[in-house]
């Protein structure tokens, strides 16, 4: 099945525009979608992880390099914060540029379970 870019798949990486936890500014930048498939086929919405090109390691935060993809590539190296959720309207999204693996998605997930602790 092709994908149009209403469908989306955990793991995917699209482009979207993010406001900073200020609200004030918007910044158009690469996130993951974290929400499952099922949640993604039946809703308006996304729910994605911010990925950012500043390389501070932290706690909650993923590296994520051009290895760590199946599809796609990126720009540089990159790191996904487990702590910066987004939901966002599909129709707001272009189409996937990359995704993921398998392995990096259970890496992020186990820094979302530690995040809240479950």
């Amino acid at each position: 099945m092709q994908k149009t870019y209403l469908s989306f798949e955990q793991g995917d990486i699209v482009v979207a525009d993010l406001a900073f936890s200020t609200q004030f500014e918007i910044k158009r930048r690469p996130v993951l979608v974290i929400s499952n498939s099922e949640f993604n086929k039946t809703s308006q919405d996304v729910i994605v992880l911010k990925i950012t090109s500043v390389q501070k390691n932290d706690e909650f935060s993923v590296l994520l390099t051009n290895s760590d993809l199946y599809a796609g590539k990126l720009k540089k190296n990159s790191r996904i914060s487990a702590v910066f959720f987004a939901t966002i309207q599909k129709t707001l999204l272009n189409p996937p540029i990359a995704k993921i693996n398998e392995k990096k998605l259970v890496e992020v997930k186990k820094k979302i379970k530690n995040l809240f602790g479950v």
